[in-house]
């Protein structure tokens, strides 16, 4: 066990020597001020993977995140983190890491520079009780002093922007996000997202945008505004509001991987039905096949279901999905419904 140890360790000590001499060569850049209109696809955990990423990538260019990464795994090399975090072929990435050690969190986010993404985000805002446990996540907002050295420590040895996603507070009773994300920004934060609920609120409950309006006008840095955009309409209410530089679309994506360069004016493309909503949705089957192999089809599932939210038979379509094992049926299973499906209330 000692002799593995070890040979993790000289792995992980080769990598980062061989990413600091890259970086060494790195040209420094200043942040480039944001666009009121700027959009941006936001990380979600199971969701933002590779192969959703391929299938937004047809419709645009806008920017998208990683689904979160955690820095333990990373920095121990799990085959698994290591895949999530290989987006050289890829353009407009940033990587959202979670984590609070320090080191690892270090590493991790020159690593993500070493394989060419645009920006660093900071996860301190995720609910889940698993990393609430372990100090990390949402958990951050109590802990001040560590979320601060960790931003001045990611800042310090990377040249791309750092950010955070944070929420408004861990409760109604403590909303302290302006005293939080300005300590973040001092500590040289480049941009805050907030998704406006509290630690407490989870997903529930509605999205509280006109709380973003005194961290706006309290730092210098771009706002991002987050939770409960889902289309135009929303979306310009939201940015309207909470006064924010742009806004980070979550959930909204779910089903509608198209909708993201949408809102951000960028595609004319409609929302997509029948034959080719069929066709697209058998590519991304195919993709998840080909990243993940056989456990492909089992990820795909819960996309499967949110393409199909909204029209009539989507009960019906889910149960048999469900049933099926074999990529083949599943996709024909796909064809048959979307080819004649109709938008509930049509």
């Amino acid at each position: 066990m000692t002799q593995l140890v070890e040979t993790v360790r000289e792995d992980v000590d080769k990598t980062s020597q061989q990413i600091d001499k890259v970086l060494a060569g790195h040209k420094m850049f200043t942040v480039r001020p944001l666009k009121r209109s700027f959009i941006c696809g936001a990380p979600m955990a199971g969701v933002t993977d590779k192969p959703f990423r391929m299938i937004c990538r047809k419709f645009g260019n806008e920017t998208l995140f990683t689904e979160m990464i955690g820095v333990n795994s990373l920095y121990r090399r799990a085959a698994s983190t290591c895949r999530m975090i290989r987006i050289a072929d890829e353009q407009n990435i940033v990587v959202q890491l979670v984590g609070i050690d320090e080191t690892a969190l270090v590493y991790a986010a020159k690593e993500a520079v070493f394989n060419g993404a645009i920006g660093v985000d900071i996860n301190m805002g995720c609910p889940v009780k698993k990393l609430i446990t372990n100090g990390s996540g949402a958990s951050l907002m109590k802990n001040v002093e560590t979320a601060v050295r960790l931003v001045s420590a990611v800042k310090e040895k990377i040249d791309v922007p750092v950010t955070v996603k944070t929420r408004l507070g861990w409760d109604e009773k403590q909303k302290d996000v302006v005293s939080f994300a300005k300590k973040l920004v001092d500590a040289g934060a480049d941009g805050i997202t907030i998704h406006a609920r509290t630690k407490e609120q989870g997903y529930s409950g509605q999205a509280d945008w006109k709380a973003l309006q005194a961290l706006k006008q309290a730092v210098d840095s771009p706002v991002f505004v987050n939770g409960d955009i889902t289309d135009k309409q929303s979306l310009q209410s939201a940015l309207n509001i909470s006064q924010a530089d742009g806004a980070m679309i979550g959930r909204g994506m779910l089903g509608r991987p198209w909708i993201l360069h949408q809102l951000a004016g960028t595609s004319t493309q409609q929302n997509i039905t029948g034959k080719v909503l069929a066709d697209l949705v058998c590519e991304h089957l195919e993709m998840m096949l080909s990243y993940y192999g056989k456990a492909g089809l089992f990820a795909m599932r819960k996309h499967l279901a949110w393409y199909a939210k909204g029209y009539v038979g989507h009960a019906e379509f889910c149960r048999k999905m469900f049933d099926m094992n074999d990529e083949k049926a599943v996709c024909c299973l796909v064809k048959a419904f979307f080819d004649n499906a109709e938008k509930q209330g049509e």
